[in-house]
């Protein structure tokens, strides 16, 4: 336990709790991680010989379709959340009123 405790401090440990609070932040980010490990997964299966059905190309083009609309999706709600705190922050001084 000693040892994997000091293998995880430092940066790595930092980056990890960076990643859960995004996480936590934007719930949406574990769906594009989800997609691209689903995605991740059947392209390595596919050189690894195991796909049966090799040239499927009608299959890869709408995967990769509904891929970049959900990316598309995600990078708006996030634009959509950062741009309403940014418009919430007060930038009026005091001596202009």
């Amino acid at each position: 336990m000693t040892y994997l405790s000091n293998t995880l401090s430092g940066p790595t440990q930092r980056a990890r709790g960076a990643a859960a609070g995004l996480l936590l932040l934007f719930p949406e980010i574990a769906v594009g991680l989800l997609l691209f490990d689903a995605a991740r997964q059947a392209h390595a299966r596919r050189f690894e010989g195991e796909d049966l059905e090799r040239g499927d190309v009608i299959q890869w083009v709408i995967i990769t379709a509904i891929g970049a609309a959900i990316a598309v999706t995600v990078g708006a709600i996030i634009f959509a959340k950062l741009e309403n705190k940014a418009n919430n922050i007060d930038v009026t001084t005091p001596a202009a009123h």
